[in-house]
């Protein structure tokens, strides 16, 4: 009984343990079913992705930078054809054998090199690093040929910015270089733009987003050794916006060469005689060593470098900017690769800094041409009328001070218009004193002067126009009598940008609009503001700027259109920069030629054209160029009269 017993309890235990081990291995068999159905059904989308991500690399492709064309659709900047060669240090292994390798095959720099190994070490080792860019057709095949030899390495067609007028609009287009560090902490989505080019100044900057439209994406298929096999395109990039601009190529070139020569002719760089002054002159030597090609015979004989300044064209009624030309200039293609050690150098050794973008952001005393601003405000207070005269012998004394008239022997009894015309400094000085510095601030702000016009062009700086307020806050001072008579023929503290210039000869020509300035194209009407100021007002002193050009004692009256093109209307302006000291009278050196180059007054003119029915305005500034009759006006005629004939008006 008891073996019974032992036998039944012996067939339990076994049945339970069988039952446990059974139940144990169907909840494995179910778990392991479960997880095979999660894996292989539920989630299959899932794991096919990331399978897709070993066999495929996920790239972001750049789209096509929007075009710059002029007014008559020729191109300014655009895109060309280039090749890039990228290494990738997750399947390249050994980096350095690998730089090796390719070195015998393309050209690379110790700078290249240097900067491959520093950026492998800083980001992920999948990411693609740019080793060279523009690769020749020559090197292409070499590449092609070696291809399979080397791990990681691929080379790829992209787009590269090129400038084909190059110099000639190097300040309006600006120009496009590779993103920076501090534009990738700006703006996180760059960092999958690696070769992305982003405008860095000019009109490039200013509509980058505009620009540079939308990336897109694509799947490459890569082998085991991260070469490409096929290519999927996702998402297709979106091209930047082309922008139609004002500017007249043509009209830009011609003013560029007018106002580099001034009054100069050009000579030929081969010739003894300017071998010769160029090895023993250190200035010029350092003008070619910076890049320059072209020496002038000034009118003493002397070999020098171009001219360097300013000027603008401007439609008085649209604010078209048709000619924006700053002297010296730079060519911007050398920024679209990696700008070259040697060429950055050059550029900051010019002697006269070919990276200012004068237009904008050079600022000068207007000297005379701030006369018709005085005026202006003196007839809208009623300070003086048509009428109104002061007479001029020379000089005026204020106080223990003398001021002095640019014409020593005094131009006798002045009205406004006569003022205008012959540039009398003592009547406005006169004028001025009885005006008040600070309604004559308040014109000048009301036509532009003292304030950023609002152009495309970033870095504009906003000139001084003094007042008491401002004396106080930057010197620390009172505004004096002195000073007001200063400012009244545009000297002293008052400095404004060439581009200001040409917005109030535009808004004088209008006669009744606060036209603003504008790089691209104008379609339709634009509507401005009223410029708030009297016709009669605008009347007199648009009758002085045309006896400037007409009048028979007209400081500009040998540089006028002729009347079969509508004649122009303007205002000569000197600036002197350096007062002629005691020594240099008595060693008779008193001509503004014969000083050296840094000290000569400056030359600006102001006007329009035609007369009766303005079109366009002008503003050129001759950095020491002298006299503002003489040097800039007939810059100013050649560009007004050369802007007519090419839209046909003239």
């Amino acid at each position: 009984m008891n073996r019974k017993a032992k036998q039944k309890e012996g067939r339990r235990t076994i049945g339970r343990r069988t039952l446990l081990l059974g139940s144990g291995m169907l909840l494995v068999t179910s778990f392991l079913s479960g997880r095979l159905y999660q894996l292989q059904v539920a989630q299959n989308n899932r794991y096919k992705r990331l399978s897709d991500r070993n066999q495929f690399d996920l790239r972001v492709v750049p789209p096509r930078r929007g075009r710059l064309i002029d007014r008559k659709m020729r191109l300014l900047a655009g895109n060309a054809e280039s090749y890039l060669l990228h290494i990738t240090p997750l399947y390249a292994g050994d980096l350095d054998r690998s730089l090796a390798q390719l070195g015998q095959l393309v050209d690379l720099t110790e700078d290249d090199v240097a900067r491959v190994r520093q950026t492998a070490r800083k980001e992920p080792s999948f990411r693609p690093i740019l080793i060279r860019e523009s690769l020749t057709q020559r090197e292409l095949a070499r590449l092609a040929v070696r291809s399979a030899y080397l791990p990681g390495v691929t080379f790829e067609k992209t787009l590269r910015r090129i400038y084909p007028q190059g110099a000639l609009t190097g300040h309006v287009t600006g120009y496009v270089s590779p993103i920076t560090s501090r534009e990738v902490e700006e703006n996180k989505a760059l960092r999958d733009l690696p070769n992305l080019a982003t405008g860095k100044i000019g009109i490039e900057y200013a509509l980058e987003p505009e620009l540079r439209g939308q990336p897109g994406n694509e799947r490459v298929e890569v082998n085991a050794r991260g070469q490409p096999i096929r290519v999927f395109r996702d998402f297709e990039p979106r091209s930047g916006t082309d922008v139609r601009l004002a500017l007249d190529i043509g009209l830009q070139q011609h003013v560029t060469k007018v106002l580099r020569r001034g009054q100069s002719e050009q000579v030929d760089m081969a010739s003894p005689e300017v071998q010769r002054a160029i090895a023993t002159d250190s200035d010029l030597k350092l003008h070619l060593a910076s890049g320059e090609n072209m020496l002038l015979r000034d009118r003493v004989g002397k070999i020098t470098p171009p001219e360097s300044g300013a000027a603008i064209v401007m439609d008085v009624h649209s604010g078209e900017i048709l000619t924006m030309v700053s002297a010296p200039t730079y060519d911007p293609n050398m920024f679209t690769d990696r700008l070259l050690t040697r060429d950055w150098r050059r550029l900051n050794a010019h002697p006269r800094d070919p990276l200012l973008n004068r237009v904008t952001a050079g600022m000068y005393a207007p000297g005379s041409t701030f006369k018709m601003i005085v005026a202006l405000a003196a007839l809208e207070a009623g300070i003086i009328n048509e009428d109104t005269r002061f007479f001029c012998n020379g000089s005026m004394d204020l106080g223990n001070a003398t001021f002095h008239c640019w014409f020593e022997d005094g131009h006798g009894s002045m009205n406004v218009v006569r003022a205008l015309e012959r540039s009398c400094d003592v009547f406005f000085y006169e004028v001025a004193l009885k005006t008040g510095i600070q309604r004559i601030k308040a014109m000048a702000n009301k036509l532009g002067l003292g304030d950023v016009t609002g152009i495309d062009i970033p870095g504009e700086k906003l000139g001084i126009i003094p007042n008491h307020e401002w004396k106080v806050a930057t010197h620390g001072v009172v505004w004096t009598p002195g000073e007001t008579v200063v400012a009244g023929i545009g000297q002293g503290y008052v400095l404004v940008t060439p581009m200001q210039l040409a917005v109030m000869t535009a808004r004088l020509a209008n006669g009744s609009k606060a036209v603003m300035p504008s790089l691209k194209v104008v379609e339709g009407e634009v509507e401005f503001e009223d410029l708030g100021i009297s016709e009669s007002a605008l009347r007199i002193v648009r009758e002085g700027m045309f006896e400037v050009m007409n009048g028979s004692l007209g400081t500009a009256r040998r540089h006028t259109l002729p009347s079969g093109q509508g004649g122009m209307s303007g205002k000569t302006g000197t600036v002197q920069v350096k007062r002629i000291t005691k020594e240099q009278r008595e060693a008779g050196i008193t001509k503004n030629i014969e000083r050296p180059w840094k000290e000569r007054d400056h030359a600006l003119f102001v006007g329009y054209a035609p007369v009766k029915n303005p079109r366009y305005a002008v503003a050129i500034v001759v950095e020491h160029g002298g006299s503002g009759s003489s040097m800039a006006a007939p810059i100013a005629r050649a560009a007004l009269q050369r802007a007519l004939e090419i839209n046909g008006e003239a």
